[in-house]
């Protein structure tokens, strides 16, 4: 029987969609965190229910051949859930779903084409939603939540997100630390900053800069807005967004402009796009254009169709 703390050998047969290696034990399902296919671990078991137990890996022994340790070196976040595996294997697993979910959905005999890869494995994304929070020593934590938690993980340097993103980051820390600025707690619902906001346009270049408070104003804006535009010139707008309400929701309704426009331009598919911060936007801008060459392919239009 299976109990919290045990510690056991486990080989992990299957990796889950968060990133969650899957193990056997007695006839009980085991999710294991930072373990993927192939590998075979000893792991603590940290929760046990009824029907599954929860693990974490204590020791490698074997360490699997999916791994791929170059994709991300930013051990602290575990965000993304296939980042310790190679790419060929994560697009693998993807095709396996999209076959099962024909199979669960009643329709085995479909065909699925072949995967169509990424145009792009890193610095892809054209959007970045950072949370702040401090850690115990007062330094500014700037990352992702970790999964299933509000537990914020530093991952300035995310190798899916444009390099300069992190240097702006950088830039600010440095500003916040100036003013000493509060960062907001959950709990008491106290605190300044929530969340910084990057947008770019892959095309023209342009960046919108929001910064997600929990009031009306930051201190030495007239500052802020010098210390960015000289140093970043890509940054065509500065935006403040009010968001006071105790929620996992990251942008408010209320929007200030501090400099320049409060929007960016980006071509995607032969079309000039005009998009507001809280516009949707495909974040992989390349794989998005592969979407619409696609779909006009399929559809054949032609000058008669509307």
């Amino acid at each position: 029987m299976i109990k919290k703390n045990d510690i056991i050998k486990l080989e992990i047969n299957s990796i889950t969609n968060l990133g969650f290696g899957v193990s056997r034990h007695e006839g009980l399902v085991i999710f294991v965190g930072g373990a993927v296919t192939g590998d075979v671990v000893l792991a603590k078991i940290i929760k046990v229910s009824s029907s599954y137990a929860v693990g974490r890996v204590e020791k490698f022994i074997e360490k699997s051949s999916m791994r791929d340790a170059s994709r991300c070196k930013i051990s602290a976040c575990t965000s993304c859930a296939y980042k310790a595996i190679s790419y060929s294997h994560e697009k693998n697993i993807k095709a396996e779903d999209v076959k099962e979910a024909f199979i669960k959905a009643g329709l085995p005999e479909a065909k699925i084409a072949s995967l169509t890869p990424s145009p792009a494995l890193s610095e892809y994304r054209n959007k970045g939603q950072y949370p702040i929070t401090k850690d115990k020593e007062g330094n500014y934590i700037i990352g992702f939540f970790a999964p299933k938690s509000h537990r914020v993980t530093e991952a300035r340097a995310c190798p899916l997100m444009p390099k300069f993103f992190a240097n702006i980051l950088d830039t600010l820390v440095e500003f916040f630390k100036s003013c000493d600025l509060s960062v907001y707690d959950e709990k008491t619902g106290l605190g300044l900053l929530r969340h910084v906001y990057l947008r770019r346009g892959e095309v023209s270049g342009e960046i919108l800069l929001t910064l997600v408070i929990n009031g009306k104003e930051i201190p030495k804006k007239e500052e802020l807005v010098r210390l960015i535009t000289g140093t970043y010139p890509d940054i065509v707008g500065i935006l403040l967004n009010e968001n006071r309400e105790n929620t996992n929701v990251i942008l408010g309704n209320k929007y200030t402009t501090l400099f320049g426009r409060d929007y960016i331009y980006d071509t995607l598919a032969g079309v000039r796009l005009k998009i507001s911060a809280p516009a949707f936007y495909q974040v992989n801008h390349g794989a998005a254009e592969l979407l619409y060459k696609k779909a006009r392919s399929l559809a054949e239009p032609t000058k008669e169709d509307t």
